[in-house]
């Protein structure tokens, strides 16, 4: 084998190795979502038995189409940019008494309910004594209850009480006829019918068998679909069925449909935030609302004084000279002269301490030494105070004069040191 043969072998090889992977990868990374255990006709799977699909048609073909994931008491009423029609493909979850009564308002109100149910979806009369849960009413298949056989209350036994479902058999495509079908040779597959329509209108039928009836409800209506699976994935991919379904909504108000995903389980997730505004909508939201007022106001007025502004009261303040005098009194009490006299002395030599940046003792300073630390300091003050101060350490009593006569000397010579 020669070079370029060689080459050329390993670039092809390289080539499909390529291909192989990125096929590979692309049926790896394509985001499925299915539900192979309770098999919901759900616009959230694309498996054979999701509704995926048909939600991705009406949003081509239709002005809206979106999922409703809470209560029907929530239904949008009175607005022009509201949703006309609603489709509920197979409901796992029965229709509560609060849900019935706003969806009964909402179809009087002029909205379109297409149900797809096999049992004409129960409503929640039982309750599990329990656990609190909704019980199991009804057999899917003839729409009685297993144990009594008598029938289940169901939203569709409230306005066509002889409703009746046929058995599932196996399925069939067959072309279809009604007044809400306006294109020929429209072919839908389907594997249940009604068995009984008596009391309503059939608006679709493929070989004499009623595959969907009409029930008004004030200036709105219900269309009950026999089969459920008629919206799955499985029956749009082989049938004309979504062209059908399109048609229903389409000519139906403004074309806004809405798909019911509360009743298969996946309920709005809802921030706290908003919990909590529609908690204080409630009567305990408006009583903890009065509480939190009438604290803030406690709060707001507690040892408030609500008078008129006064001045803070002034206090006396006494002069130094009384101080001087107050401390006079009780030496003159005392008869203290000789501490007194240490007191004046021990003062002085802190005074000049602080002034010179070093210890000095004025009983042991000199004259000379006295002169040279400020020229103001008399030698003859400094002298006479060091002989009293001397007078009284040698315990020897100081007469008045000589007491006063030390005070003078103290001020004296505590004046030349601040000159």
């Amino acid at each position: 084998m020669t070079t370029q043969s060689y080459n050329r072998a390993t670039a092809m090889a390289a080539t499909g190795v390529f291909l192989v992977v990125s096929v590979l990868l692309a049926n790896l990374s394509t985001p499925k979502h299915s539900d192979p255990v309770a098999q919901r006709p759900s616009t959230f799977f694309t498996d054979p038995t999701g509704a995926r699909a048909l939600l991705l048609i009406m949003r081509r073909l239709l002005p809206s189409a979106e999922q409703w994931r809470r209560p029907f008491h929530m239904l949008p009423r009175g607005r022009s940019d509201g949703a006309n029609s609603l489709i509920v493909a197979d409901p796992k979850m029965p229709l509560g008494k609060r849900e019935l009564a706003s969806l009964n308002r909402w179809l009087t109100d002029g909205g379109q309910l297409i149900l797809l149910s096999p049992n004409g979806w129960p409503l929640r009369d039982r309750l599990d004594a329990e656990n609190g849960s909704a019980e199991q009413v009804g057999n899917v298949d003839d729409g009685t209850d297993e144990e009594t056989d008598e029938p289940v209350a169901t939203l569709l036994s409230r306005y066509a009480p002889a409703l009746r479902w046929a058995k599932p058999a196996n399925f069939r495509v067959e072309p279809a006829s009604g007044s809400s079908i306006s294109a020929t040779d429209v072919k839908l597959r389907w594997r249940r019918s009604f068995a009984e329509t008596d009391g309503t209108m059939s608006i679709v039928s493929a070989d004499n068998q009623a595959l969907a009836v009409e029930i008004k409800v004030g200036q709105g209506r219900i269309v009950a679909i026999a089969d459920p699976s008629m919206a799955s994935n499985s029956a749009l991919r082989r049938s004309d069925n979504a062209v059908w379904l399109v048609s229903l909504v389409a000519g139906w108000g403004s074309g806004r449909v809405i798909f019911d995903e509360y009743h298969h389980g996946f309920g709005e997730k809802r921030s706290a935030a908003s919990l909590a505004w529609a908690f204080t909508k409630t009567p305990w939201g408006w009583c903890l609302w009065q509480i939190a007022a009438a604290g803030l106001l406690y709060i707001f007025v507690y040892r408030r004084r609500f008078g008129r502004v006064s001045e803070p009261p002034t206090f006396e303040r006494s002069s130094p000279l009384d101080l001087v005098d107050a401390r006079a009194g009780i030496f003159r009490a005392a008869g203290a002269r000789r501490l007194a006299t240490q007191l004046m002395v021990q003062n002085l030599s802190q005074e000049l301490s602080q002034a010179h940046g070093r210890p000095i003792d004025v009983t042991r300073l000199s004259a000379q030494a006295g002169k040279r630390l400020a020229t103001q300091i008399s030698p003859k003050n400094l002298i006479d105070l060091q002989a009293l101060a001397a007078k009284a350490e040698r315990g020897e009593n100081l007469s008045e004069r000589e007491f006063i006569e030390v005070g003078r000397l103290a001020g004296e010579l505590s004046k030349g040191r601040k000159r």
